[in-house]
């Protein structure tokens, strides 16, 4: 059977590469564009949000993502993420209650008191901070050309080629949709509950790397360039262009330098900007049929990295579920149930 996936991102990819793992299928990418996945500050941890709450699934999740992360580099032969660990810095006394009761409730977030932060990052704002030991951070943009290439040696095909509407692509048995900010364009998905969100974030050049991702009013993460960082991320509900906004994303050196008073002073490099997409109500991501042979797989947001993995594997074990009988293939486990809105 041949498969269509619309949309080379987190989700688009994953899908792709999940679909590949089965024989019967041959799959064929068209790539609007690397969106917001391809501007993504590459924090990948469990306790996303300004509570800290653990995400729903998040171990199964932060697993499933780990082996795409190994596929891609890989086939890549390039160091694609970093393992040690994030930083959350309490700063506020909301922040400082928050996290510390974090710590009290889940082994995986680990209280740091001031005297321990210093110890390690001398010239932080004096905060105790949340210290997630399986936090991981990722160069989201070397991330998607190494599973693209893992894609690619399994038999992937691209069309560079703009698709407009479901019926543009009739020869295809099923589609998967994955594009993005842009799936609210096509006729089917125009009443879908979702939201934009335009995020931007500056790539600085630092005197000093860190030896991990710092969090809190904002972050700065590490990138492959060790002279390099990314400091992240504006969340712009209204917005009249999704390209760069010097007058906005400006505001985050401030507002890291707060909490890490040497970002005031970073050379900007480079400004980028990207349009999430996200439920307009909660965060779980959305998968859906919307036509007899078509679903949707979007909705990701700002988890995109924690989910991509996880449920690219589900989309694809219901787009293929009344293929496998026919073919005499043995479904693999799939625990839970899809996540649907």
């Amino acid at each position: 059977m041949h498969i269509a996936v619309i949309g080379g991102g987190l989700a688009g990819l994953s899908a792709l590469w999940h679909l590949l793992q089965h024989s019967f299928v041959q799959a064929t990418l068209f790539d609007i564009g690397g969106g917001a996945s391809s501007v993504s500050t590459g924090l990948l941890h469990p306790f996303p949000g300004k509570e800290a709450l653990r995400s729903l699934r998040s171990e199964e999740g932060l697993q499933a993502a780990k082996i795409l992360l190994k596929t891609a580099q890989e086939a890549l032969q390039k160091p694609i993420f970093e393992e040690g660990g994030i930083l959350r810095l309490a700063v506020t006394e909301i922040q400082k209650k928050d996290f510390h009761l974090r710590s009290v409730e889940d082994p995986d977030a680990i209280w740091w008191d001031e005297a321990k932060v210093l110890s390690l990052l001398p010239q932080t704002t004096l905060a105790p901070a949340l210290f997630v030991p399986k936090g991981i951070t990722v160069y989201s943009k070397r991330y998607l050309e190494g599973l693209w290439l893992a894609c690619q040696k399994k038999g992937a095909k691209l069309e560079k080629r703009e698709v407009y509407s479901l019926s543009d692509l009739k020869e295809f048995d099923a589609i998967i949709l994955t594009a993005g900010s842009s799936t609210l364009r096509f006729e089917e998905c125009k009443n879908l509950p979702l939201a934009l969100t335009k995020g931007q974030a500056l790539i600085c050049r630092w005197p000093e790397r860190l030896p991990l991702s710092l969090v809190s009013q904002g972050h700065i993460t590490p990138t492959e360039d060790p002279h390099l960082c990314q400091i992240g991320s504006t969340y712009e509900r209204k917005f009249s262009s999704p390209d760069p906004d010097p007058s906005k994303a400006l505001e985050l050196l401030q507002k890291v330098s707060l909490f890490y008073p040497p970002a005031k002073d970073f050379k900007v490099e480079e400004i980028r900007s990207g349009v999430r997409i996200a439920p307009k109500i909660g965060y779980q991501p959305l998968i859906q049929k919307i036509h007899p042979n078509a679903w949707v797989f979007t909705g990701l947001g700002s988890r995109g990295l924690l989910y991509h993995a996880l449920l690219g594997k589900k989309v694809v074990n219901e787009v293929l579920k009344k293929w496998k009988k026919n073919y005499h293939v043995i479904p693999r486990t799939i625990t839970g149930e899809v996540w649907r809105s």
